[in-house]
């Protein structure tokens, strides 16, 4: 099959990229398939399996797809070209109009979240992520952490009333507020004291040590998560996740990887639950429900039902 994906942002992605790499990943795959795939990506993209084309803006998006192409595969935004096309969204926005046909979505609730049914969940390269059997006695929190919605304060506030360390990872914005509150006042770290460590942004083997060593991957998210990639990044290390039950979040978490809580009394039962998990089932578990051969399965099974003329619910 001749097939074009197209994504806003640069590939391969550094640090947070969360939409870039599963088009990474899943350019791979279906290269690996055979299939023909040509990549729109911004300038500095590259790839090692396909058509690299860079674009910048809409119209150089749309010069840049291949005449002959059987389907254009769109990453959380849409343009209107004269070729079957398939929409995939990746954020959360129900409010948005989204008049066009065939879009596709990231779990069942982010579906059902946007009045729509047809879902394919996130893929994963399974064997770029190690197995860490042995664990500190630390908890991780890595988001995106300037964003309300990942809920880095409870978190904050967890460790502080159930006494544990903490690391926090995954963004930079947060880190430097603070520290600009410490040369203010002082408050803001005094508050906090030695038990959390700070980390920034992280990629590449430094990301798996955290992910891997973590005793619990801590997500307690104050919104209608889409997905949720780094929790199944923790699983496929072997790291249980504790999480609230937002968005996606019953349908990634099973009882081999992890545990969901609400209140701060379901917290402490769910940290006792998840000391007992094995770390070699919580990777098993993810690996089989979430690898990146089963997402491409899913996209092409979606492309063949567009290219046959099926408008997808």
């Amino acid at each position: 099959m001749r097939i074009t994906l197209a994504v806003i942002g640069a590939i391969p992605s550094r640090g947070y990229g969360g939409t870039q790499r599963q088009v990474d990943w899943l350019a791979s795959e279906l290269a690996r398939l055979g299939h023909r795939v040509v990549l729109i990506a911004s300038p500095g993209s590259s790839h090692p399996l396909c058509e690299v084309r860079h674009a910048s803006s809409e119209a150089q998006y749309r010069a840049a797809i291949p005449a002959d192409t059987e389907i254009v595969h769109f990453h959380s935004w849409f343009l209107d070209v004269p070729y079957p096309s398939l929409n995939t969204a990746h954020g959360y926005s129900p409010q948005k109009s989204r008049p066009q046909p065939n879009w596709s979505f990231v779990s069942a609730s982010h579906a059902r979240n946007h009045g729509r049914k047809t879902f394919v969940y996130n893929g994963f390269p399974v064997d770029a992520y190690r197995l860490t059997a042995s664990k500190n006695d630390r908890l991780l929190f890595l988001a995106a952490i300037a964003r309300a919605g990942k809920n880095l304060n409870r978190a904050v506030d967890l460790a502080k009333e159930f006494d544990f360390p903490l690391d926090i990872a995954g963004g930079s914005r947060w880190t430097l507020l603070t520290r600009s509150q410490v040369r203010r006042d002082g408050v803001f770290f005094k508050s906090l004291g030695k038990r959390f460590r700070f980390h920034g942004v992280v990629d590449g083997d430094e990301k798996l040590r955290l992910l891997g060593q973590a005793k619990a991957f801590l997500n307690p998210i104050a919104w209608e998560e889409p997905f949720g990639m780094a929790p199944v990044e923790a699983m496929l290390c072997g790291t249980p996740v504790l999480t609230t039950p937002r968005g996606a979040m019953p349908e990634i978490i099973d009882d081999d990887t992890g545990r969901l809580f609400d209140s701060d009394g379901e917290f402490a039962a769910a940290v006792a639950a998840v000391a007992g998990l094995s770390p070699q089932r919580c990777r098993d578990s993810a690996a089989e429900r979430f690898p990146i051969a089963r997402s491409a399965k899913g996209y092409l099974d979606l492309y063949r039902r567009i290219l046959d003329g099926e408008t997808l619910p």
